[in-house]
């Protein structure tokens, strides 16, 4: 089911929390049969065809049209037949969530509630960043997703080119930046972040 929706800026995320089955979700689409065949000649897993599935009755939920998703060679999402539009898709556990923007490009990343980031955080949280909770260490590393996603380079090192700036944690959601150092350009990104009960949200919107 729709789970959340937010239009700010040209840009619109929204997140599906997958409570179908995969024929059930299947049976919200125009052309099932496409998905479906897609879906099981791709993966053998239950689950990626579940959130293979789910992520396509989202778009279609937003889109109000069933759309195909192509994938660029290093794995980035395109719209073929919405050429305007930048797209980034993530899922975690139980949700999946989709970013669409009309200019510019748009990353977006969910990271489920958990001990999983406490056990790699030495990939990816550096000396100089603050993550002295569980929250903020999720959010250190779903910006970093989000930004490595906008960034669409190869090679992106979470630890060397990519530092969270120290933010306070005061609400449930609002804004902090990245720097990055991996282009020319060297930009501070701004990241938009929502805490959920499950999991945490962060996405970024660049239009320059």
């Amino acid at each position: 089911m729709l789970y959340f929706d937010k239009t700010q800026d040209g840009c619109r995320i929204a997140i599906w929390h997958v409570t179908e089955s995969v024929d059930e979700l299947l049976t919200l689409l125009p052309d099932e049969d496409l998905v479906r065949d897609e879906a099981y000649a791709r993966f053998h897993s239950e689950g990626r065809i579940l959130e293979w599935t789910a992520v396509r009755v989202l778009l279609y939920d937003m889109l109000d049209r069933q759309v195909p998703i192509l994938y660029h060679d290093n794995g980035a999402p395109y719209l073929p037949e919405y050429e305007h539009l930048d797209i980034s898709i993530s899922h975690t556990r139980g949700y999946v969530a989709v970013a669409l923007a009309e200019q510019g490009e748009v990353g977006i990343d969910v990271e489920q509630m958990g001990a999983k980031a406490e056990r790699v955080r030495h990939k990816f949280i550096r000396d100089d960043e603050e993550a002295d909770t569980q929250v903020k260490l999720l959010l250190h590393w779903s910006a970093k997703e989000t930004a490595f996603k906008i960034l669409n380079r190869n090679n992106v090192d979470f630890l060397k080119h990519l530092r969270v700036m120290p933010f306070e944690l005061t609400a449930d959601e609002g804004r902090f930046q990245l720097q990055e150092t991996k282009t020319d350009d060297e930009q501070v990104l701004n990241i938009d972040y929502k805490v959920f009960p499950d999991f945490v949200l962060t996405y970024s919107h660049i239009t320059d």
